[in-house]
């Protein structure tokens, strides 16, 4: 299993999986650089499902566990376009109504 450069709940999952399951690890410095190990065959990653590129390269597969990632939606401070307002008021809401 690769990893490496994670948030905490990531580093509890991935530490989860380490102590219960009998798992080689290769410590990875961000997400691009595990996923060129996982090109190369050379491990599996664990991911947040926002990082898969869909680009049909890798297999995604949804892994379920307790511990959720917090996200931010960002944009520039001095961005007052009224598309970028209703894109956020949009996304806020597609996630409410998912909870």
């Amino acid at each position: 299993m690769i990893g490496g450069g994670s948030p905490p709940e990531m580093i509890a999952v991935q530490n989860s999986i380490i102590n219960n399951v009998s798992v080689n690890t290769i410590n990875s410095l961000n997400h691009d650089m595990s996923l060129t190990y996982v090109a190369a065959e050379k491990g599996i990653v664990l991911a947040p499902g926002f990082a898969d590129d869909n680009n049909g390269e890798f297999a995604w597969i949804p892994f379920d566990c307790p511990e959720y990632i917090k996200c931010v939606l960002g944009s520039h401070k001095s961005d007052k376009r009224r598309c970028t307002k209703h894109f956020i008021e949009l996304a806020q809401a597609a996630y409410k109504n998912s909870l």
